[in-house]
Parts: C-alpha cells; sequence; structure tokens
C-alpha cells in the first residue's frame, strides 16, 4: 500500500483475532454508545503502552469475550495497514483455531451480540466495521473471487 500525502495522519496500532472452530470465526457486534455502534468486527483494540502485540491479543479477547487465550495458541497472520480518515490503524491480525466453540460472555458497554460466521458470510456484510473487508481480502480469507 503506498502511504505518500498521509504525513498529517496518526498511525494507531491495533491488534485482533480470528477466534476459529469448525470453518467458522467470531465476530462482535458493538455497543450503539460506542464508535460505529451496531457494526460488527473481530475481537480487537489498541495495544497499550508498553505490551506486546501479543499480549495485547489475549488481553482484548479476554476483556471482549470472556475468554482466556494461551498466548502461544496465538498464530500471527499478517499487519495490515488501513486508511482511516485522518488516521492510520496498523492491524496485527491474529488467528487461534479453537478445539470447540467458546461460551462468549460478552462486556455490555462495549458489544451487544456474537455470531460465528463462515468467511463468505462475513465478507458478503454491509454491516462490518471499517476496515474488516480490506482485512479479510489481505489476509487471503479472502481471494479476489469471492462474490459474496
Amino acid at each position: 500500500m503506498h502511504m505518500q500525502g498521509t504525513g498529517k495522519k496518526s498511525k494507531v496500532k491495533v491488534v485482533g483475532c480470528f477466534l476459529e472452530h469448525d470453518g467458522r470465526f467470531l465476530i462482535l457486534r458493538r455497543s450503539p454508545e460506542v464508535n460505529q455502534g451496531g457494526e460488527w468486527g473481530l475481537p480487537s483494540g489498541h495495544v497499550e503502552p508498553g505490551e506486546t502485540e501479543a499480549d495485547a491479543v489475549v488481553r482484548e479477547i479476554r476483556e471482549e469475550t470472556g475468554f482466556s487465550i494461551p498466548v502461544e495458541k496465538l498464530k500471527f497472520l499478517k499487519e495490515v495497514l488501513i486508511d482511516y480518515p485522518g488516521r492510520i490503524i496498523d492491524f496485527f491480525a491474529y488467528r487461534v483455531d479453537l478445539e470447540s466453540k467458546i461460551e462468549v460472555i460478552l462486556n455490555s458497554k462495549d458489544h451487544q451480540a456474537h455470531a460465528w460466521t463462515t468467511v463468505k458470510e462475513c465478507y458478503a456484510r454491509n454491516d462490518l466495521i471499517n476496515g474488516v473487508h480490506e482485512l479479510l481480502e489481505k489476509t487471503g480469507y479472502i481471494s479476489g473471487d469471492v462474490a459474496g
């Protein structure tokens, strides 16, 4: 991705994770009062100062789903730069193969629902957080020939 002309934009480091089981992964619906409320996305969040990306993923999954993932279960997929108005999201994408579907305990101030989705079902949605379609493409989940 060519980044010229973005000198005024701040770069924000974010992590997210595809929690996968049996060909589906977990997406969360944001609560109405938060940024992009009502939209769906991966368990994700900002990397705190002094935190590694992997530690941030583990923390965000625990905060957003109530599930604790051992850090050694994380598989790093790719770093993706997503160009938002006013800022660049430096997104570190991970995946975890789950042995079974987890019981999701949502933090209600952040999220109001969850769903297990296939890649194609997710990509076909028009209510995803900005950048999720791009993330699916750039991490190789979606190849260029998917038509919903």
